[in-house]
């Protein structure tokens, strides 16, 4: 043997070599991983390869065999712990050992590999340890259980490729497009039309916390004081009521009237002159006092509506009348037409019961003439107006939004027009029971 080895020219042995190594890693079962002739067959990677690792072969539900080739795997993903698991055979392949980016880590290493310092209770308690024998066991019994017909791949019920709907177009369509069926949208549930007890208070309540935040404009005494002077007589001359300044002023108007021959210059009608001054200066003062007790009555008046108003306002039985009176507004206007055909979303309760609130300044009528909004100063006063220095910022948002709930009631009512007699008929009792409510609250605001 030795001497034909000696004869043979040296690409012979090394033919020989390659053969013996090909044959003994088929034997090993790592010719896919070594040999070069067979990978440009079996992998896409032709420039590479060679894959790393050992690959393993899984049988899936459907039959079919997956080829695993650890980290190299195209199926390969990283869970929650940090471990590579392949997706396709569950297998874990590999494990994360990248340090997470900390925000408070400096760069420098502060772990320490002394056990005393992660000593005591780990983070969250302690986990109670496995069973490693109950598991074999429990692993024994369940393998003897298993059937060679449940072993068996079967064949999947649901369809690999079902025909997915094709997506609706939207705008126009081309000239040589035929037009599809229109999809039937699902019929959305109203969120109005569920009138139950519980949502009921809550409307009430969130009707009073919009109360709240808009009744806050106290009636200044400033004002207070303004109104009163407006409906008195215009104030005197204060000079006129001064001795001192009317005298000299009657001397020389007589003086003057002299001069010109008009009167004779005597003592008696001199004597007249002053005594008309001081009666004249006597009138004056007189007036003026019953100007200012006038005026003063005008103030004790305003000042007590005002607090009668404020009474009125702030009172919880009032606040509670007027929560209900919103409340069966909105029942009534969620059942006309112009609620059941609008945008979801145009309207909402908040912007209502502020349009409600500043209705009160003008009132609220049917076509018929029914009062479902009464005319109340007393409460409208309190609300804040436009660029109040008492507003807040959250007064200012719902009073900017009271426009549109102010219209929104309106154009419910207008709809009521467009509406049969028969559905009309559940939004127009909500509406007299409304104005009932509010002929009640105008009578207890009037008892205040």
């Amino acid at each position: 043997m030795m001497t034909e080895l000696a004869e043979m020219p040296e690409e012979a042995i090394w033919a020989l070599a390659d053969e013996a190594l090909a044959h003994k890693c088929r034997e090993t079962g790592d010719d896919m991983l070594v040999c070069e002739e067979e990978a440009a067959d079996l992998f896409a990677n032709n420039e590479r390869k060679v894959l790393g690792g050992k690959p393993t072969f899984t049988l899936d539900a459907n039959g079919d065999v997956h080829v695993c080739f650890g980290m190299h795997c195209p199926h390969v993903t990283l869970d929650r712990d940090k471990n590579w698991v392949c997706m396709a055979s569950g297998n874990v392949v590999g494990v994360e050992c990248a340090r997470e980016q900390d925000p408070s880590w400096t760069g420098r290493s502060t772990g320490s590999a002394n056990p005393d310092d992660s000593a005591g209770t780990p983070v969250g308690g302690w986990v109670k340890k496995r069973d490693m024998y109950a598991a074999s066991v429990a692993a024994y019994r369940s393998a003897h259980a298993i059937s060679d017909a449940e072993i068996a791949p079967q064949s999947s019920s649901k369809p690999t490729n079902a025909a997915a709907p094709p997506p609706a177009k939207r705008g126009a369509l081309c000239v040589d497009e035929e037009a599809t069926e229109t999809l039937v949208k699902r019929p959305r549930s109203s969120r109005k039309e569920n009138w139950t007890r519980e949502n009921l208070d809550k409307l009430a309540s969130e009707a009073i916390g919009v109360i709240d935040k808009l009744f806050i404009a106290n009636v200044d005494s400033r004002t207070v004081e303004a109104a009163a002077t407006s409906v008195a007589t215009p104030p005197l001359d204060a000079r006129m009521q001064s001795t001192e300044f009317v005298r000299p002023l009657a001397l020389r108007s007589y003086v003057a009237a002299c001069a010109t021959g008009q009167q004779a210059l005597d003592l008696d009608t001199l004597t007249t002159v002053l005594i008309h001054a001081n009666e004249y200066v006597r009138s004056q003062r007189a007036l003026a006092a019953e100007q200012a007790k006038a005026k003063a009555r005008a103030m004790a008046a305003k000042a007590a509506k005002a607090s009668k108003a404020s009474t009125a306002c702030f009172s919880g039985q009032v606040r509670n009348l007027l929560a209900q009176l919103i409340v069966s507004l909105w029942r009534a206007a969620c059942l006309t037409k112009h609620f059941k055909t609008a945008k979801k979303g145009n309207d909402s309760f908040r912007p209502f019961a502020a349009g409600i609130l500043y209705q009160l300044k003008r009132g609220l009528y049917l076509g018929d003439g029914t009062c479902v909004v009464p005319v109340l100063e007393e409460l409208s006063n309190h609300l804040p107006a436009l660029r109040s220095a008492n507003s807040t910022a959250a007064a200012k948002q719902l009073q900017s939004s009271s426009h549109r709930g102010i219209c929104s009631m309106q154009r419910s009512i207008a709809s009521l027009k467009e509406m049969s007699e028969e559905d009309a008929a559940p939004a127009l009792t909500l509406l007299r029971d409304a104005a009932r409510q509010g002929a009640f609250l105008r009578e207890m605001v009037s008892r205040s």
